[in-house]
């Protein structure tokens, strides 16, 4: 077995409703979600999830179906993507950001049925959606006369989705010229999710700012965060490229929990006001490689912040590893930021080209198995067969480890170190980037 490796077996034996259902138990008038003047408490946000879900199933969707969620920061966002899950159903996050034909292949592809929107972007989606997809808007859903004789919400509970079904379908940039469907199970993202409130305080005591973009691998904690008792604040359209209007955002809600790529962080620094974000507890890095001086200059800037470096595929669910930045790290570590140790319920595997386990110092494939692996690929086992592979190092009949691609080697305090790629995939300002799908676009054009 590949030396320092997370073999702690985690059980995920419900789903994100549960979990949100619970919290909502706990503290039903706590604000559970913020958007400029507007808010909803937690009993609010689960009974427009559960009446929502009542709806889409009395509108055709049904356990397993996968519904397309086209919308800018809002309330609604957050209602509908739990209204998805509440209906058994899984989302699939659609950025209005996205190049028109990107999101036309993406409903195409995931087979969605019916996408949910908003009514300033009723328009524009249907004149890119299929034929055969029903674009239905929030004001719809929310019209009682459209929905007479619509069972209860409690009655339709019972066709919630279990831990095995889908949460989302998530796409990412595809190395044969078009992006693929990662398949997100419940219970994977239970998992991180439980990791989030374990391991780094995740809970009702937080605050997180919604600011990455829909459908970045990484909005979808910030989304889903109330499943750990924490308060959302959703912020403006594009906010992300907006370093003043997120310190201003973070300084109005007292966000205690932000995550960005080290490109936001530097500009965040760069305003020289992010020291005045008093409610700032922790920053999330992740998507690109940190580095010792990016990190030394924040914990200058914010002494009483932690810094936590994280890591992940986005067919590892999100988070797979994660690095607390310290002192130490910064005056004696290397160059660039370790990505740290897995993930509870998550294991990693250096492994060479023969697929034995790297000695540590010494560079191999990235292999990364446990509860968060991904199903696979939507409608591609061919690739799925590629990527995901057979687990050796597991008792857990039909296992399968993930190959990343990423070249990585154990460090001596048993962390990991992130070195390069073994293809010409690339990050750019967190966004994973296939220059063989740029590639093919170029050889297409006319």
């Amino acid at each position: 077995m590949s030396p320092h490796a997370n073999i702690q077996t985690r059980r995920s034996d419900t789903c994100l409703t549960t979990l949100l259902a619970e919290q909502a138990g706990a503290a039903p008038h706590r604000t559970a979600v913020v958007h400029e003047d507007r808010s909803l408490t937690f009993a609010e946000l689960l009974d427009q999830g559960r009446l929502l879900g009542a709806r889409l199933r009395h509108a055709g969707v049904t356990r397993g179906s996968r519904v397309g969620v086209f919308m800018e920061p809002s309330l609604e966002l957050m209602t509908n993507v739990w209204g998805i899950l509440w209906a058994g159903a899984s989302y699939v996050p659609l950025s209005p950001e996205y190049p028109e034909e990107r999101i036309a292949y993406m409903m195409a592809d995931a087979g969605v049925e019916l996408v949910l929107t908003q009514e300033l972007l009723d328009s524009r989606l249907r004149e890119i959606s299929p034929a055969d997809v029903r674009v239905v808007t929030t004001d719809f859903l929310h019209a009682p006369e459209e929905f007479d004789g619509c069972i209860s919400p409690a009655a339709d509970d019972c066709g919630a989705a279990g831990p095995e079904d889908l949460a989302y379908v998530i796409y990412t940039s595809g190395s044969t010229g078009k992006p693929k469907g990662v398949m997100i199970e419940h219970r994977s993202v239970v998992s991180q999710m439980r990791w989030l409130t374990e391991a780094c305080g995740i809970d009702g005591g937080k605050t997180i700012l919604q600011k990455t973009p829909l459908s970045f691998d990484a909005a979808q904690w910030e989304i889903l965060a109330p499943a750990c008792g924490s308060t959302v604040v959703m912020g403006a359209p594009g906010i992300y490229r907006d370093p003043e209007a997120i310190v201003a955002t973070v300084r109005r809600h007292g966000v205690t929990t932000l995550q960005c790529v080290p490109t936001l962080l530097q500009a965040l620094l760069d305003t020289e006001t992010l020291a005045e974000c008093g409610s700032l507890r922790q920053v999330f890095s992740g998507g690109e490689a940190l580095s010792r001086s990016l990190a030394a200059q924040f914990l200058d800037t914010v002494p009483d912040c932690s810094l936590v470096n994280l890591y992940g595929p986005t067919e590892c669910t999100i988070n797979a590893s994660a690095f607390v930045v310290d002192r130490t790290a910064v005056e004696n570590g290397p160059r660039v930021m370790p990505i740290g140790t897995p993930v509870s319920g998550t294991t990693f595997h250096v492994l060479d080209a023969a697929g034995r386990p790297a000695a540590v110092g010494e560079v191999g494939e990235l292999h990364i198995g446990g509860i968060q692996v991904a199903r696979g690929y939507l409608g591609r086992p061919d690739l799925t067969a590629e990527r995901f592979v057979q687990d050796p190092f597991s008792v857990t009949p039909g296992a399968r480890l993930y190959r990343t691609g990423d070249l990585a080697h154990f460090n001596a305090d048993g962390t990991v170190q992130f070195v390069g790629r073994t293809d010409n995939q690339v990050k750019l300002r967190g966004y994973r980037v296939e220059l063989d799908e740029i590639c093919q676009a170029i050889e297409t054009h006319d």
